[in-house]
């Protein structure tokens, strides 16, 4: 067994009882078309040939009880096995989301968002009728070998006759079976693309529309969904093959077992009802025979899913340590010593070495990717330095628990991320922090006014990312988040830079009491924000070029300085 179907069977583990309960009354079903070739043959002997009334008056009963037992069973097993599978799936794919959500952010940013929705969508539901199908063609094997029992009950002769072109059954299963498994993998690889495009052109539409790339856009869907509907043919004719080239074999065997069989009945060795029953059996083996060839593609179909789902599972989160040490106390002096950072198609940071005092505010300054906000993102650990050292209070963050860590970290950033929830739930994500204490954080964010004025208040739903809301008031519900934190290290990644004197006013107005006694990094463009700093770091090219007040003799912005924000 490969570690792969040992690793989707152990998906079980925790329903083994509810497993062998369902396989119980598998089994109980798959007595049930041998006993009803029994009572075929009881028909034809007793009651056609020999005429016997007492047989006659029991039949219909027996026939009826037969099929209400095996109803019963069918749904208790149907119900059983269903809930097998929709428990497994459902934990399954509760573990990949858990995972996926904590892995480091590297890995997410070489994903793609559609790509990743594919996966927890098609991968999931790949597996679920794997595994579904699976679970419930047990039953398959199961009558088969109650068939093979009865008919050789029967007339064991006729039986090894009919079983000798079983050997040649496999032969379709495996053939198809592989390539259903490359196929169905396949598909599922180009469905995430297909996701992919689909999410990233709708993401941006706005773009597509005012860069008139409509066309480039959908002559690069229509390639990829056309390739999916090619690998979705190619799978299911890997699938749909098996079952005729199976039915032909075994109609091979009918034949064999017609021809011979009824030579018995002209020397008088068996009855006719024997013969008959006895095909009845053999017709019966037939949906068996498929159903085994079922269970290997559906297993193929599951594993294919699985793959992707399990190769999630097994990334390590690098940056995860949850046996580190605690976080220093508060108030936190920041030292960036001798930081480099590359993202992989070159250096962002070369050797950058700075130290924020506690309770002091220093600005980052610098041309466009100088590593402004790379900054920003190295201090949470979103992203880890090729070399060199951050610490807290001289203690390596590395070395912090990262949880703890990021619980002392209040970021403001210039694209402002809301959820499609309410406004409440978006300023208190990631707390548990009451209405009271919410309205309050809202009011220091100047945002209370305005969100008094929404039809719902504070419950309103502000639709996907906020659209619903200006600029301004996103980012005035992110500072409301950040306020509610209460963190003693603030980071303001160019947290004004997009908005409207108006609206930055306002959001300036909140900054300046939320700043009071904490250890601010401001990542800025804006003189406005630069003039609160207490010193300002100018960064060139991912190294430090200078390092300045922020206000010349005159109490002006030095023009070199103002060059290098425009820039």
């Amino acid at each position: 067994m490969s570690p792969a179907v040992r690793r989707l069977l152990n998906l079980f583990r925790p329903h083994r009882t509810q497993f062998f309960l369902a396989v119980l009354m598998m089994g109980l079903r798959a007595l049930i078309p041998g006993a009803l070739v029994i009572l075929i043959e009881q028909v034809l002997d007793r009651v056609l040939i020999e005429r016997d009334a007492s047989a006659l008056a029991l039949m219909p009963f027996a026939l009826v009880g037969l099929y209400a037992i095996g109803g019963v069973l069918r749904v208790g097993q149907g119900m059983l096995t269903r809930h097998i599978a929709w428990e497994t799936i459902t934990r399954l794919r509760k573990r990949v989301f858990w995972h996926m959500i904590r892995l480091d952010a590297r890995w997410h940013q070489g994903q793609s968002t559609g790509g990743l929705v594919a996966r927890m969508t098609q991968d999931v539901n790949a597996i679920e009728h794997g595994v579904t199908g699976i679970v419930n063609a047990i039953q398959y094997p199961l009558t088969l070998v109650v068939l093979l029992g009865t008919a050789t009950w029967m007339n064991p002769t006729l039986t090894l006759t009919a079983i000798a072109v079983l050997p040649l059954v496999v032969w379709p299963i495996v053939r198809f079976g592989r390539r259903l498994r490359r196929s169905s993998k396949d598909s599922l690889d180009n469905m995430a693309a297909l996701s992919a495009s689909l999410t990233e052109t709708l993401t941006g539409i706005q773009t597509v529309i005012t860069h008139q790339g409509e066309h480039e856009r959908g002559h690069h869907f229509d390639r990829t969904n056309d390739e999916q509907k090619t690998l979705q043919m190619r799978s299911f004719w890997a699938q749909l093959m098996p079952g005729p080239i199976i039915e032909l074999i075994a109609a091979v065997g009918v034949g064999a077992v017609l021809w011979f069989g009824g030579h018995q009945v002209f020397a008088g060795a068996i009855l006719p009802g024997e013969l008959i029953a006895f095909m009845v059996a053999l017709g019966l083996l037939n949906e068996p025979l498929k159903g085994i060839s079922q269970i290997h593609s559906l297993s193929q179909q599951a594993l294919a899913g699985s793959s992707s789902l399990f190769d999630i599972l097994d990334r390590k989160n690098p940056i995860d340590n949850a046996d580190g040490q605690a976080i220093p106390e508060a108030p936190f002096a920041l030292q960036f010593d001798r930081v480099s950072f590359d993202y992989g198609a070159g250096p962002v940071l070369d050797n950058v070495s700075f130290q924020v005092a506690p309770g002091e505010i220093v600005a980052i300054v610098g041309a466009s990717g100088s590593g402004k906000s790379t900054i920003a993102k190295l201090i949470p650990r979103l992203f880890e330095p090729s070399q060199g050292a951050i610490r807290l209070n001289g203690t390596p963050i590395s070395s912090i628990r990262v949880e703890e860590l990021r619980e002392r970290i209040a970021i403001v950033s210039q694209e402002p991320f809301l959820f499609n929830e309410s406004i409440a739930d978006n300023i208190a994500f990631g707390t548990t922090a009451t209405p009271e204490e919410i309205t309050k954080a809202a009011t220091a964010a100047n945002a209370d006014e305005f969100i008094r004025g929404m039809p719902d208040g504070y419950q309103t739903i502000i639709g996907e990312f906020g659209q619903r809301l200006s600029g301004g008031e996103r980012q005035r519900i992110c500072l409301a988040r950040a306020i509610l934190r209460d963190a003693p290290l603030l980071i303001l990644d160019e947290a004004t830079s997009a908005l409207d004197p108006q609206s930055e006013a306002l959001i300036a107005d909140a900054l300046d009491r939320m700043v009071a006694g904490r250890t601010v990094l401001v990542i800025a463009h804006r003189e406005t924000t630069i003039q609160r700093a207490d010193r300002v770091i100018t960064l060139n090219q991912g190294s430090i070029q200078d390092e300045s007040e922020p206000h010349n003799s005159n109490g002006k912005t030095d023009p070199s300085m103002r060059l290098m924000m425009q820039n």
